[in-house]
């Protein structure tokens, strides 16, 4: 047998060097979800759902092709119940509500009328809205006549929405009262900002809230990787979005946050929450349900 004597800087150097290779290695292999993935999924199309919405939409329309508009919500309370009771239990920082751009919401809300909501958006933005989760809004305020429309295309932003008179023709006669943007597909904020506007050129009182993505590619277990993500509340685009909100006087709500937070306390791996390698499944949808719920309900 060979022995070899190391100084003890030499062992220190050695150690530093498996700690930070380690870490490499561990940093790049977390990252890559599909690396470790649980989950197979088909190489086309998705998982298919386990719980259908039990209350579909009945009013479709597809003003053109690739775009859609429906009413929402699509589950039952009795239905959430069930997904939610069976889905993995998790945590999150229950994100701060300011209510100074959303007076009007609040109002009607908590002393009744009605309230047009309109949310526009991507696939990311329909899974949210497919969560049901406006039916725990109407629950939480029963005062308040809740009309929910949603407006998606796949890879849709605001990008795609200033364009082709979009926001006059599909939004605007609908007189929202709120206005819910968010997604993982808007590529700049000036789109959004243009979109601001258009809805405020006819319709001065709508209030909007300002939502950033979830879902998507990137790994939530990765803190470095998903402040990188082009739609994260934790990296640029999060404080971009929020300054916007603040020029704009729109609400701002960070959802990045709250979801990777959820995902990471379940010890899960983050596929359990998915339908395909970007779309929540409905685990995940009601991820989002309750993130809005909590800022909704939040004092």
């Amino acid at each position: 047998m060979l022995y070899h004597s190391y100084s003890f800087g030499t062992i220190l150097l050695l150690f530093s060097i498996f700690v930070v290779s380690s870490y490499v290695f561990l940093r790049v292999t977390f990252a890559d979800m599909m690396a470790d993935s649980p989950v197979t999924f088909p190489k086309e199309g998705a998982l298919p759902a386990k719980y259908p919405p039990d209350q579909p939409s009945k009013e479709w329309q597809i003003p053109e092709e690739g775009y859609y508009i429906f009413s929402t919500p699509e589950r039952s309370l009795e239905q959430i119940a069930i997904i939610q009771a069976e889905m993995p239990k998790g945590e999150f920082s229950i994100p701060p509500t300011d209510w100074t751009y959303l007076k009007r919401t609040k109002k009607i809300l908590t002393e009744g009328g009605t309230l047009r909501l309109f949310a526009i958006g991507d696939s990311i933005v329909n899974d949210t809205m497919r969560s049901g989760w406006v039916a725990k809004l109407k629950e939480a305020y029963p005062k308040a006549d809740i009309q929910a429309t949603v407006y998606v295309r796949g890879g849709g932003g605001c990008q795609h929405y200033k364009e082709e008179n979009r926001i006059e023709k599909y939004v605007l006669p609908r007189k929202p009262d709120l206005v819910f943007i968010g997604g993982i597909s808007q590529k700049d904020i000036e789109s959004i900002r243009e979109v601001i506007h258009q809805l405020r050129s006819a319709l001065p009182e709508v209030e909007i809230l300002l939502a950033t993505g979830t879902f998507g590619t990137a790994d939530p277990r990765s803190p470095e990787e998903l402040a990188k993500a082009p739609h994260s509340g934790t990296g640029a685009y999060g404080q971009s979005l929020k300054k916007l909100a603040s020029e704009e006087k729109c609400a701002y709500l960070d959802m990045t946050t709250p979801w990777a937070e959820y995902i990471r306390s379940t010890n899960l791996h983050p596929h359990i929450f998915y339908r395909d390698v970007v779309h929540a499944n409905e685990y995940g949808e009601q991820i989002l349900s309750k993130i809005l719920m909590a800022f909704w309900t939040n004092p």
